[in-house]
C-alpha cells in the first residue's frame, strides 16, 4: 500500500532552491581568474595627511602635525582595516624628526640669546650719557677689530 496523496500544496510553501553550482576542483586555492580581482582597499586619508604634514614639516613646527596625524592614523586603520599604514609611519617618524628640531632650535636660541648676554656683560663702561660721547673702541676690541 502507498501512502494517500495530499489534495493540494499548503499555499505558503514555495518549491526548494536550486543547488548551487558545483566549484571546479582546479579553482579551490588559486586566485580568480585574469579581470575579476577584487578592488583595492581604500587609503586612510589621515594618513595620507600625515604623510604630507610630516614632510612639508621636517624642520618646523609643522612637522608635530605630522606626528599627531600619523598617530590618529594609525589607529584608525587597526580599527577598519584600511590601506595606508606606511603612510601614517612615515608621518610619525618624520613628525618626531620635525618635533627634535623644534628642541635643536629653542636650544639654539637660547645659546646665541645667553651669548650675547655674556657679551653686552663684558662692557664694562657702557655708556650711558650723550650718544655722542660714546666710545666705539670697547665694541670694536670685543669683536676683535681693535
Amino acid at each position: 500500500m502507498s501512502a494517500p496523496e495530499p489534495t493540494s500544496p499548503e499555499p505558503q510553501q514555495y518549491p526548494p532552491a536550486p543547488a548551487p553550482p558545483p566549484v571546479p576542483p582546479y579553482a579551490v586555492g588559486y586566485p580568480p581568474p585574469y579581470g575579476y580581482y577584487p578592488p583595492p582597499r581604500p587609503v586612510n586619508g589621515m594618513a595620507i595627511a600625515a604623510m604630507v604634514l610630516g614632510i612639508v614639516g621636517v624642520c618646523n613646527p609643522i612637522g608635530v602635525l605630522g606626528l599627531i596625524f600619523g598617530m590618529i592614523a594609525r589607529r584608525r586603520i587597526a580599527e577598519t582595516g584600511e590601506a595606508g599604514d606606511g603612510f601614517a609611519t612615515t608621518g610619525i617618524v618624520l613628525g618626531w624628526i620635525g618635533a627634535a628640531s623644534i628642541v635643536f632650535w629653542i636650544l639654539y636660541a637660547v645659546f646665541w640669546v645667553s651669548m650675547f648676554g655674556t657679551l653686552v656683560g663684558e662692557i664694562e663702561d657702557w655708556p650711558t650719557e650723550d650718544p655722542s660721547s660714546w666710545d666705539y673702541s670697547v665694541v670694536l676690541r670685543l669683536l676683535g677689530l681693535a
